[in-house]
């Protein structure tokens, strides 16, 4: 019954708008606003997920709030670490990191030929 009479104003508010969607919906809102038993025929499906949805948010809000910041390091922790590890002397810097790295493995035939596939599919024909 209340999908019936969410049917019915809709309807009627495509009517109202000459069948302009997006102003059919607002009208619809408008209405809901006024109109109870439209707002809960609206609202209906959707009420367990919002209130699921509700709750998650209260849960994870007040388990930041409860949780202590122990896990994360101090930032004068953070920066007695990172300057001891920029001072020793085996540090790897940028340069060292890159030419240690070893190559990326070579694709197989299948894969390359699934590639050159994939990319022909895109190619341009020529055409404008």
């Amino acid at each position: 019954m209340a999908k019936d009479y969410a049917r019915t104003k809709a309807l009627e508010a495509l009517e109202a708008t000459g069948s302009n969607r997006h102003e059919a919906a607002l009208l619809l809102r408008v209405w809901a606003e006024s109109d109870d038993k439209l707002k809960s025929a609206l609202v209906g499906p959707f009420l367990n997920n919002l209130c699921a949805l509700a709750v998650q948010r209260a849960m994870s809000s007040s388990a930041a709030r409860r949780k202590p910041s122990s896990k994360r390091a101090r930032p004068k922790d953070n920066a007695a670490t990172l300057l001891e590890a920029i001072s020793k002397g085996g540090a790897q810097t940028m340069s060292s990191t890159r030419s240690s790295a070893p190559p990326p493995p070579a694709g197989s035939a299948r894969h390359k030929k699934a590639v050159t596939l994939l990319a022909a599919a895109f190619k341009p024909n020529g055409k404008s």
